[in-house]
């Protein structure tokens, strides 16, 4: 895109309006199928009432969900779409949700025809349902699982603590800061895959590991756990089994379409796409179709054995570069055009499927963040740069298609060539939010602080799952989503003596009235006590939640792609993977955080407010305090403005959260039989505008129930000193201690990114956010103007994509809450 052409840049508000699309015919079309409304498929939920009729109680359950995922295979619906190259699909529709009636039976029953929460007409994530899916959830689906699903037991196994502060979908308060039911309705997810392996050795060459592994079992020197061993062998040997007749089907619906069309090139496409579905993925790849097929076949096979998200790619452009050289550069079987019409093609095929959430999940994880993390450039085991040919390709793929996935996230070191850094640049200028970016000098050392025992060349291969959690690929599962932690609604209960401000129940211990405290100090340690208080309980929720999760929703299948399972015998469900993390997400750094500094300076330091004055205004939610108002948001320095004070305030709050975490490490009762660790990390979906919900009025002006900072970002408006302040406020937080991985969005106007020396000052801006050794960074670069016409009129917008969180969504499925947070984030006009 040349924007010396635009003649009055100033009058832009996307520069997305100004692209036009230059791919084939065919990308385009696939492109348009793609957006639609979502949709249901009803097929796994009954094939599960299928197979469980007839051998549920009679075989092990991981037997069991391996039958379930075998008969899915050899009878789900299979699409291949007029002029596709890369074919499968997650489920019988395009962009529908597959119902897994074991997770969704509950769900299902109470949120179908509910005047609010109703897939048609709830306020974000609607689905549509026909009346005929509907007539078969009520009388086939809600019969045979309602009150038999996995969050029955897990509610059931739940201390009264945990039931009542822990969990939202049974908690009596409504105002918590923790929330632990994403994965009481879901399956692992957040799994990245060995798919070099796959390539190389196919699902053949993982079948002889299997069976190696199950013979070495049943040696009579082997003699501890052999008959749960043997079940997980036999269930990942059903699996497999299942994988191959997928893939022979589609084989033979390809030849079968082949002899009935009278296109002689689609003809040869469709006979091309026959012999490489019947080799791959359960053979070695050798072309670069051929490996493009394997990968895409491999993860709708993950898709149809898990209901979650974040089932992710890892360094896409590392292990599929051999195959493109193959085909390209040695052979010249195909031109690079051809290869990259190839990827667009596979681009498209990540986009066609979405996942279906309960309300209030929905609500956290807004507009369908499935999140599968497609990563390139960075640097290799040796310490050399990576980028190569296929990561451009990968940026030239998301220029042109666009879509709501795959998530392109791309690592910067210092020996990353520009040419690369601009290409993305002209790509993130687009407006739609990808690629986001990675800094390699911090994620090593978050890495390092994780796994100590790693040599730096494994730390140098680090990949990135989902949202931004950082992940050893192939070795670790990592339940990222495990539980969030509002501490905003900490400092609230610490202001309040343990007391929910907006219903008044007594939720936290008595830590203290605030009026009585003389100095900082007492207040940190009221505020520690909640937190340690409200920490513990989250961690019991989620060893509850993991132990049950053991027993229900094994994953041979996945487990045989992953490092670890079949050397212990074990699911990765189960610990069986060699690392096994729990995620606790943070949300209310930057409020709670200048909320400190606004005490420490008003009412300790320079004594303008007292307590009495500070807290009537918060419990009135500053109401007839306008002035005060003003003094606190304007007077005292605020985190994001490379200001030492206020940052420091926000590293304090950090701190003190990663030191619970860390305390909570000790303690192995904490923890599921199989064991794991919990990480955390600064990064979860609409989490934001949730947690505000929960939290009343602050002493940094925050008004009760309204969204808060969201993830490492300032408060909206508070960072007025341009986007490179808030890099190096960022860069003073402890981030090496996120295991997990951290969160930055900032909002661009368009006009910063107008001309070609715009770009190269953004390739600049790039360079420094990885010299100061900050993690994470991402970009909504849109104007207000254009957003809130998308409002008014969202038929006209329904490609328009945005950064909610970690992961871009069209701004049309979002609700109007937070598509006002998006709105009102500040919108730097200077570096």
């Amino acid at each position: 895109m040349n924007t010396k052409f635009v003649e009055n840049t100033a009058e832009v508000g996307s520069w997305q309006e100004y692209f036009e699309r230059t791919c084939s015919d065919r990308v385009k079309a696939a492109v348009a199928r793609a957006v639609r409304t979502p949709e249901v498929c009803l097929e796994h939920a009954l094939t599960e009432i299928e197979v469980m009729d007839e051998v549920h109680g009679k075989v092990p359950h991981i037997i069991e969900r391996a039958m379930i995922f075998k008969r899915f295979q050899e009878t789900r619906t299979l699409q291949i779409h007029e002029g596709e190259l890369i074919v499968g699909n997650v489920n019988s529709k395009i962009r529908a949700s597959l119902i897994f009636g074991f997770l969704l039976g509950n769900q299902l029953d109470a949120e179908l025809d509910h005047p609010v929460y109703d897939y048609e007409i709830r306020s974000n994530d609607r689905h549509h349902i026909s009346q005929e899916e509907r007539k078969i959830i009520r009388e086939k689906i809600v019969p045979y699982f309602k009150n038999k699903c996995m969050e029955d037991d897990i509610y059931a196994a739940a201390d009264g603590d945990v039931r009542d502060k822990a969990f939202g979908g049974t908690a009596k308060c409504s105002h918590l800061p923790n929330f632990a039911d994403l994965l009481t309705r879901a399956d692992a997810g957040h799994s990245l895959a060995n798919y070099q392996k796959v390539l190389e050795i196919g699902l053949s060459g993982i079948r002889r590991e299997v069976e190696f592994y199950q013979k070495n079992n049943d040696a009579g020197y082997n003699h501890f756990y052999k008959a749960r061993k043997a079940d997980f062998y036999k269930a990942c040997l059903i699996s497999l089994e299942g994988a191959e007749i997928l893939c022979n089907r589609y084989s033979k619906l390809a030849a079968k379409m082949a002899g009935e069309t009278a296109d002689p090139v689609r003809k040869q496409e469709l006979l091309e796409i026959s012999r490489i579905t019947k080799k791959v993925p359960m053979h070695p790849a050798e072309t670069w179709q051929e490996a493009l097929q394997s990968v895409w076949m491999t993860q709708i096979l993950i898709l149809g054995e898990q209901m979650n998200y974040a089932d992710s790619f890892g360094r896409f452009d590392q292990y599929l570069y051999p195959f493109y050289k193959y085909s390209v550069e040695e052979k010249k079987e195909i031109t690079r055009e051809q290869a990259l019409e190839m990827l667009q093609c596979f681009f498209v095929k990540t986009a066609e499927w979405t996942q279906i959430y309960d309300y209030n999940s929905a609500s956290v994880q807004v507009a369908f963040p499935i999140t599968q993390n497609l990563l390139i450039g960075g640097q290799t085991k040796d310490g050399r740069d990576a980028c190569n040919e296929v990561t451009m390709l990968c940026l030239e793929a998301e220029e042109q298609v666009g879509l709501i996935q795959p998530e392109i996230a791309m690592r910067v070191w210092e020996g990353t060539p520009t040419k690369y850094l601009r290409k993305a640049a002209e790509v993130v200028r687009l407006g739609r939010g990808k690629p986001k970016f990675y800094g390699d000098r911090k994620a090593i050392q978050m890495m390092h602080h994780a796994y100590p025992d790693m040599s730096i060349e494994d730390l140098r291969d680090y990949a990135v799952i989902g949202c931004v959690e950082i992940s050893m690929p192939h070795i670790t599962q990592q339940h990222s989503a495990a539980g969030i932690f509002n501490i905003g609604k900490i400092l609230d209960l610490a202001l309040h003596n343990g007391k929910c401000s907006i219903c008044g129940e007594q939720i936290g211990p008595e830590t203290g009235d605030p009026r009585t405290f003389t100095c900082m100090e007492e207040l940190i340690k009221a505020y520690r006590a909640q937190q340690d208080y409200f920490m513990d309980i989250l961690c019991r929720a989620i060893t509850v939640e993991m132990t049950v999760q053991s027993k229900w929703t094994e994953a041979p299948f996945t487990s045989c792609l992953l490092e670890g399972p079949l050397q212990k015998g074990t699911d990765l469900i189960q610990g069986g993977c060699w690392n096994t993390s729990f995620g606790l997400m943070l949300a209310g750094s930057a409020n709670t955080g200048d909320s400190l500094g606004v005490i420490d300076t008003l009412v300790f330091r320079e004594k303008r407010v007292t307590w009495d004055e500070l807290m009537d205004a918060i419990d009135h939610d500053w109401a007839g305090y306008d002035r005060l108002h003003q003094m606190v948001i304007n007077e005292v320095p605020k985190y994001g403005n490379d200001d030492d004070y206020a940052d420091g305030w926000v590293a304090l709050v950090q701190n003190a959260w990663y030191d619970a975490i860390d305390r909570c490490n000790k303690n192995r009762d904490n923890f599921p039989q199989y064991g794991g660790y919990f990480r955390g990390a600064s990064c979860l979906g609409n989490s934001a505008v949730t947690a505000g919900m929960a939290v009343g009025a602050l002493p940094d002006g925050f008004r009760k129930g309204t969204p808060m900072a969201d993830a490492m970002s300032p408060t909206q408006g508070r960072d007025i000193n341009g986007t490179t302040a808030v890099l190096k406020s960022m860069s003073k937080l402890p981030s090496e201690r996120f295991e997990m991985g951290t969160l930055l969005n900032q909002r661009l106007t368009p006009q910063l990114l107008a001309t070609e020396e715009d770009v190269d000052r953004f390739v600049d801006y790039l360079r420094t956010f990885e010299a100061l050794g900050d993690y994470h960074v991402q970009f909504n670069i849109i104007d207000g103007k254009t957003l809130r016409a998308a409002m008014a009129e969202p038929q006209k917008y329904q490609d328009l994509l945005v950064r909610v969180a970690s992961y871009v969504s069209y701004f049309v499925e979002i609700d109007p809450v937070g598509q006002m947070d998006i709105i009102h984030r500040s919108e730097q006009n200077i570096w």
